[in-house]
């Protein structure tokens, strides 16, 4: 079999869209620690927020946070970036990204001029108001280091315009699931696979085989990066057009979806080996 990357967005494709269980992945998930796979999140959630799921995934891979705007490699993995040995909390933190302060300082001043709410605004009972998540998540939700989440209420000329004013603040906006995100140029779900790819590439002597997983247009930067892009279905929205060297769409939605495409890519590798 060949050297493998596992990475995936979270909600609506690791997670279930509405409960956030990832239980229906478990086969594949424990199949993949098996084989010795990293699986690596690479998703618009914070390095808070990763941490607590992290543990209930049993998952110690390196993750990408805030939509590719840093990648976090635990120490146990130093290994992959070892001309850098200080670590924060456990972690090197790679910015790919702009500093959430420099973010805020261009935002604060367009409320005036848009209509739009973000998440430095709310209290923790209205994240979870607008997100569905529990308390203890909400306040990680809401420890944002490159990014800031936005709930957008203007008309549709009204946000290319906003879009404008952030380009020339070298940040754009990219919209997930529920939310529109503010981030820096340099941030970007793609880029932050490639960098990853690299760092595998050159601890492993060869280029990985990726398999990127997402279900949404902000991930198509991150699937037309990999070998193999898997779209997962999503009853909520349609599903991205992608371009990549191989496609494959799934039945079923979520982490039910996510299981079925990877046992079966894992089934083929494997047969692919014993030829």
């Amino acid at each position: 079999m060949p050297a493998l990357l596992i990475v995936t967005d979270l909600d609506g494709t690791l997670l279930d869209h509405d409960s956030y269980s990832f239980d229906a992945a478990l086969p594949a998930l424990k199949r993949a620690a098996a084989a010795s796979i990293p699986v690596i999140p690479n998703t618009s959630k914070t390095r808070a927020e990763l941490l607590g799921l992290r543990e209930r995934l049993g998952n110690a891979d390196p993750f990408v946070i805030e939509n590719g705007s840093a990648i976090c490699i635990p120490e146990q993995h130093l290994h992959l970036y070892p001309e850098h040995d200080e670590t924060e909390e456990g972690f090197i933190e790679l910015p790919l990204g702009t500093p959430i302060t420099e973010i805020r300082a261009v935002l604060d001043p367009l409320h005036a001029q848009f209509r739009f709410e973000t998440f430095a605004q709310w209290s923790i009972d209205q994240v979870i108001s607008h997100t569905g998540l529990s308390p203890g998540d909400a306040a990680d939700a809401l420890e944002r280091r490159y990014s800031e989440a936005l709930l957008w209420h203007d008309s549709e000329a009204a946000r290319r315009a906003f879009v404008d004013i952030l380009s020339s603040h070298h940040l754009h906006a990219l919209q997930g699931g529920r939310f529109l995100s503010v981030l820096g140029k340099g941030a970007d779900k793609g880029r932050a696979l490639e960098r990853l790819r690299q760092l595998y590439r050159s601890v492993l002597g060869e280029t990985p085989l990726v398999i990127a997983l997402g279900d949404s247009d902000n991930d198509i930067a991150m699937l037309e990066t990999a070998d193999v892009a898997v779209v997962i279905a999503n009853a909520h929205r349609r599903a991205p057009q992608v371009n990549a060297p191989e496609v494959i769409y799934s039945r079923a939605t979520g982490p039910e979806g996510w299981n079925e495409v990877i046992q079966q890519l894992l089934d083929r590798f494997q047969a692919d080996e014993k030829r």
